[in-house]
């Protein structure tokens, strides 16, 4: 049996949700996952608003696929390949909300055409919003 503390803790000042809004910043790596590219992104975390949001929708998207292709007897056709790279790039895309030691300004778009050369970055990405470390309070 463990000896009880005479201190008490503030349950409601645990909040992962509003920490993962606050950006992150890290470095791209290139494409051995050692060396830094000089490119630091800022992105939020797995339980930001937008990037829940973001999932919620593909989640539904995909519940209801399921449900229509129920009703009409038929199995639930398939992603493609290129489908669910679209995919895993627009989630990647939906975390970043800057970046800075690049030429252009931002523009998610112009991350996206990036992210479609370098689909490496994509992995970087989700991995570093899904740490929930990076977003704690003592960053």
């Amino acid at each position: 049996m463990t000896e009880q503390s005479n201190t008490t803790i503030d349950i409601t000042a645990f909040d992962a949700v509003t920490e993962c809004e606050h950006d992150y910043e890290f470095e791209l790596k290139d494409k051995d996952g050692l060396a830094g590219t000089g490119v630091t992104l800022f992105i939020l975390g797995k339980h930001a608003d937008l990037v829940d949001k973001w999932i919620n929708k593909v989640v539904n998207a995909t519940i209801r696929e399921q449900q229509m292709a129920a009703r009409k007897g038929k199995p639930v056709d398939p992603k493609s390949l290129d489908e669910l790279r679209e995919q895993n790039i627009e989630g990647a895309v939906i975390r970043v909300t800057g970046w800075k030691n690049v030429k252009q300004a931002f523009n998610p778009d112009l991350l996206k055409a990036a992210l479609k050369r370098n689909p490496h970055w994509v992995i970087q990405i989700v991995e570093e919003s899904d740490n929930l470390g990076n977003f704690s309070r003592r960053q």
